[in-house]
């Protein structure tokens, strides 16, 4: 390693050490590579750090790099350069502090006329020497290329799965279950089964879903879920929620439809310019997937339909409305 590069002004000044992992998954199961990470401290107390003075910055842990939103150890680390109390930025891999271009030549930039060092397992940097500010151009370049192609490859193994109807994400809707992926079936409990068909045959009487709701409440009905990574047996009895309730009613699911896309991710810059990732639902005719004849249904296509049109109507205007408490 070229430590010829470390001056005693470099020496006075903070060095920080950045840890990041891209989601709460890695952080779980890649267990050595953060450890691998930490342990980059102790490269820097060989170049001639005190403990004092070096500085572990992990809380970015389990966030992308796709974007400085909400990676407020990245913006400590920023406002330390800017202020010229940073005399070191050491990652175990450069990639870990941006995957972005603009971010990364950006914080290049400001180490470049802030007189700071970068460090990764293998080298130091000097962003103003011309060879190293081609070498983590370069790097820059790189990452971003990489985690668009990772990024599509993963986006295109997901859309080939979904369109045979065997990609599941989160926990099921009640009622069903997955014990043989990537089949669907109804729940074999038929205490269940029983009450999921209860709210739809319960909602072709009521006028809209807020009284379905208030009735069901009434009454003291459960509503049967599978919390999420629990066993199918795992069964919780629950009071149902307003959104609950909706959610089933509209969900095609209950129809015996495989869909996907019901909504869509969209990415927009915020008020500071950072980019931001919106969910956002999308009308049926942008949906990717719709299988339908797929599982055994509860109900209906057509009766499904009808649904969808009382509570659209509802929405309108044109059945029940929602009124004070005290009405």
């Amino acid at each position: 390693m070229n430590d010829q590069l470390i001056k005693s002004r470099h020496l006075e000044k903070t060095a920080f050490v950045y840890l990041r992992q891209s989601s709460p998954t890695q952080v779980k199961r890649n267990v050595e590579s953060g450890r691998r990470q930490r342990g980059m401290v102790d490269r820097v107390k060989e170049l001639g750090w005190p403990a004092t003075e070096i500085r572990l910055l992990g809380d970015d842990t389990g966030r992308s790099g796709s974007s400085l939103h909400g990676r407020g150890d990245y913006q400590v680390m920023l406002e330390a350069i800017l202020s010229r109390e940073a005399g070191l930025i050491a990652a175990r891999e450069l990639s870990r502090l941006a995957r972005d271009n603009q971010d990364w030549n950006h914080l290049v930039r400001l180490c470049r006329y802030q007189d700071v060092l970068l460090m990764d397992e293998h080298r130091l940097y000097h962003a103003n020497d011309p060879h190293d500010r081609v070498v983590l151009g370069i790097a820059g370049a790189f990452n971003e290329f990489e985690i668009a192609m990772i990024i599509d490859r993963m986006l295109e193994c997901q859309r080939e799965k979904a369109a045979r109807g065997e990609l599941y994400e989160g926990r099921f809707s009640p009622g069903y279950i997955c014990r043989v992926a990537p089949l669907c079936e109804k729940h074999p409990d038929e205490r269940v089964q029983r009450a999921v068909m209860r709210v739809f045959d319960h909602f072709d009487r009521c006028v809209s879903v807020l009284q379905l709701h208030r009735e069901l409440v009434n009454d003291g009905f459960q509503l049967p879920i599978v919390p999420g990574g629990r066993d199918w047996r795992d069964v919780e009895w629950v009071c149902p929620t307003y959104d609950q309730l909706l959610d089933m009613l509209k969900h095609p699911i209950y129809a015996g439809i495989y869909v996907r896309g019901r909504k869509k991710t969209f990415t927009v810059l915020n008020g500071d310019g950072h980019v931001e990732k919106q969910r956002r639902r999308v009308p049926r005719e942008q949906w990717e997937v719709f299988l339908e004849e797929h599982h055994e249904p509860y109900i209906g296509t057509n009766r499904w339909e009808r649904n969808l049109e009382k509570i659209s109507s509802n929405a309108r205007g044109g059945g029940a409305t929602r009124r004070a408490p005290q009405e």
